[in-house]
């Protein structure tokens, strides 16, 4: 949370101290007793929101590279170990399809890293039963497609980690701007009505609400 948001969020507990810690003053008045349940609501929003913008994000994104790790190294072993059955084949096409290195998966972006290990696998399928003196089974071909749906569903975590991050941004926003209009607009002025039978605690919800500005 930047910092001016994160003033304002100390600020809305203050104030919400300030309010449970003097509910008799007011209780009996219906409609500060409402206004306050409102802000009360948004806080709790505000609360479950806020926990969800801090939570990292850093267990999607070490599976994601893992599993790109682990792709981009078999896959390109795979690639290689093929490329020799294309060589004393003399298939020519096939060779060249399969020239991606360790290095070409895994520092390509990360669609293209999976098209690749794709590419690789499309070509070699074909050739599945001619394969196996080249160190490359029927179990191994299974491993591959393993690796590379693993490596999808984990680009699909991170991307949707990511996107439900955003909406919740946007979402705090909309509740700190729901927040500061209850308060500035309602409380402010209620509460400023007892300061005359209620110093002390107009002093103490005045001081919680300057933190604001800090």
């Amino acid at each position: 949370m930047e910092k001016r948001k994160s003033n304002k969020y100390n600020s809305y507990h203050a104030v919400n101290g300030v309010l449970k810690e003097n509910r008799s003053l007011y209780s009996t008045i219906d409609l500060i007793t409402q206004t306050v349940g409102e802000f009360n609501a948004k806080l709790d929003e505000i609360d479950e929101v806020a926990v969800r913008t801090e939570l990292d994000t850093t267990g999607e994104t070490a599976a994601k590279k893992l599993a790109k790790e682990k792709l981009a190294r078999f896959a390109s072993e795979l690639a290689a170990s093929a490329s020799v059955y294309a060589l004393e084949t003399a298939n020519i096409e096939l060779e060249s399809a399969l020239q991606y290195s360790y290095t070409d998966l895994r520092f390509a972006p990360d669609n293209e890293a999976l098209h690749i290990a794709m590419v690789i696998e499309a070509e070699l399928l074909p050739h599945r039963e001619h394969l196996e003196k080249y160190l490359i089974s029927e179990e191994i071909l299974e491993e591959l497609h393993s690796g590379i749906e693993a490596y999808d569903k984990a680009m699909v975590r991170k991307g949707g980690a990511k996107s439900e991050q955003a909406a919740d941004f946007i979402k705090l926003s909309d509740l700190f701007k729901e927040v500061d209009h209850i308060l500035a607009k309602k409380l402010d002025r209620l509460v400023l009505r007892l300061r005359s039978q209620h110093p002390t605690f107009y002093d103490a919800y005045s001081n919680a609400r300057m933190i604001v500005d800090l």
